[in-house]
């Protein structure tokens, strides 16, 4: 214990450790060998440096769910960077968000909902811009075809109210255009609801002919003892009039047999049976509604689709109910009662466009217009006159306004290439060059001026005081090739025709391919790829326009092929 008063500390002890390397002595040479080797080993792997990642990889990441959220639609994700963070632009106003390390999507969605003005928030809007933009980049929509649902006319209102009818044609009035053969389908419906238990009768009758094997061998049998031609029998389609119409007409071919298998079959009831009144009046209904068949074969028909060619059709149409309310049958006028109202409330809407494309046609121009207006509106047809001239000027003017200015910017292009090749070619010494060019320059300055003193405009007058073209009333007539030869005389009233004659009347014609395709890719066929699918479709329709060689033919394969389809479903393929 060192002494308290004392300034020398005592040192520390210090103990040294045992010297592990010092073995002991009575090991054998093999056994310290083992001992040296096992604590070599020992010392290596304790003296193994572990090596930092590098730095990138010391920052976990976060991890990035998929894009399945329906906000994206509207988004476009940027690039994602190292720390897992990428961007999110707005598709519409070009707004960036910054997305990743565990944000939502909650910033996108309030940007889609209220934050984002140019965004489109429904369909209507997004036809609305696309139709706008349309218009905007000199791709002008004319007509838009469509059938008579209610949405659909709240559609055309709300389109019209929107910023694309500053670039419709007449503020829009030919926009909206019906479909001629849904038209006639509403018509037929509410004359065909007076004699529904007719058409019932017959409806029935076919189907029970057609419910068994053993009936069908004895139709057969009635079929040769009244010594008809064979024909099964076939009802028709609730949806589809003129399935309706040919159920009818092969029904009064298979009367006398019908009648015949009456007396063969017990169980065929007479609840079902026509008497001879029933047949006549059915007689009578089939020559009513032949006019209405024969029209919507021709609304549905793809082989002429100019437009001029269906502004008489509805008006027969118009005439024959007219006629019918003077039927001496009482079913039939009241055929005619339902079916006019619903005539006028979609012709109204629909004989603007048809009536200016009859103008169009060299054959009828205003003479055949002016003529069925005096049939349709005996009391108004002025006024309906003057409004379908007013329309058309109108139209012709915004067509000679587009062509006018077309015909400058041609005109100014050409001067300015012309005066950039003078500048670039080699200049004239003499004085006899320039004035041989003013003087041409002079005259065609005057002869420019000569042909304008006259508008334009009269192109439209001159066509309509013309006499009607004799030599176009061949059956074979073509009047896009009418047109196109005219276009030197009438080079503004062709465009104008080009654009009218193009609008189809009817929309079965792309309805009906929507439903081919449904039955060629059906739930039992769903693997082919879209080049056979539009290969199968394509050359069904060739081989079907090369059987039948006419529209009319066409859609009475139709008729012919839903019906083998009928028979294999229900009796089977031995049946056909």
């Amino acid at each position: 214990m060192a002494d308290p008063g004392s300034d020398v500390s005592e040192p520390d002890l210090v103990l040294e450790a045992e010297d592990d390397d010092q073995l002991d002595p009575t090991y054998t040479p093999e056994e310290i060998e083992r001992i040296q080797n096992d604590a070599t080993n020992a010392d290596n792997a304790a003296n193994v440096v572990t090596q930092d990642p590098p730095a990138a990889n010391k920052k976990k990441r976060k991890f990035v769910k998929d894009l399945k959220a329906e906000v994206w639609k509207y988004f476009t994700k940027g690039v994602e960077q190292d720390d897992g963070s990428y961007t999110a632009v707005c598709n519409y106003c070009g707004e960036i968000y910054k997305m990743g390390n565990s944000r939502g999507t909650g910033s996108l969605r309030h940007h889609y909902k209220s934050g984002c003005k140019k965004m489109p928030r429904n369909s209507h809007d997004k036809l609305q811009k696309m139709l706008h933009m349309t218009n905007v980049a000199d791709k002008r929509a004319f007509s838009l075809v469509l059938d008579n649902a209610s949405s659909n006319d709240a559609c055309i209102r709300e389109l019209l109210c929107g910023p694309m009818s500053d670039n419709l044609p007449v503020d829009g009035q030919v926009f909206h255009q019906r479909c001629g053969c849904h038209i006639l389908n509403l018509v037929v419906d509410a004359g065909l609801s007076v004699v529904g238990d007719q058409i019932s009768k017959i409806r029935e009758t076919m189907k029970f002919l057609r419910h068994s094997q053993a009936r069908m061998e004895r139709f057969q049998l009635a079929s040769s003892q009244a010594k008809v031609p064979f024909k099964k029998p076939a009802w028709d389609v609730a949806t589809r009039w003129n399935s309706t119409f040919l159920m009818l007409e092969l029904a009064l071919y298979l009367r006398p047999v019908i009648d015949r298998y009456s007396t063969l079959d017990k169980n065929y009831t007479k609840s079902m049976q026509l008497n001879n009144n029933d047949w006549l009046g059915m007689e009578a209904l089939m020559d009513c509604l032949k006019v209405f068949y024969n029209v919507t074969l021709k609304f549905s028909g793809t082989k002429y689709p100019t437009l001029n060619v269906f502004f008489p059709e509805f008006c027969d149409v118009f005439v024959n109910i007219k006629s019918m309310e003077k039927s001496p049958y009482s079913f039939i006028t009241m055929m005619a009662s339902k079916m006019l109202p619903k005539w006028e409330r979609y012709w109204t809407s629909a004989n603007t466009l048809l009536a200016i494309a009859c103008v169009l046609d060299p054959r009828c121009k205003l003479t055949a217009v002016e003529y069925y207006y005096k049939l349709i509106y005996p009391q108004d047809h002025e006024w309906y006159i003057n409004n379908l001239k007013g329309c058309i000027n109108a139209l012709f003017d915004e067509y000679f306004k587009a062509y006018s200015l077309q015909q400058s910017q041609g005109e100014s292009s050409q001067a300015q290439s012309q005066s950039q090749s003078q500048a670039s070619g080699p200049s004239s010494s003499g004085t006899g060059s320039s004035t041989v060019n003013d003087i041409r320059a002079g005259l065609k300055s005057l002869l420019a001026e000569k042909n304008t003193a006259e508008p334009l405009k009269s192109e439209l007058e001159q066509y309509l005081t013309e006499p009607l073209d004799a030599t176009a009333l061949d059956a074979s007539f073509d009047i896009l090739a009418w047109w196109k030869l005219k276009v030197t005389v009438y080079p503004v009233m062709a465009r104008l025709a080009r654009d009218v004659l193009a609008v189809p009347a009817s929309t079965v014609a792309s309805e009906s391919t929507f439903s081919t395709s449904g039955r060629t890719l059906s739930t039992v066929r769903n693997s082919l790829n879209d080049e056979s699918l539009q290969a199968l479709i394509c050359a069904q329709d060739w081989l079907r326009c090369k059987v039948t060689g006419g529209e009319v033919g066409a859609t009475a394969t139709l008729w012919a092929s839903a019906e083998a389809t009928l028979d294999d479903t229900i009796y089977g393929s031995h049946q056909a």
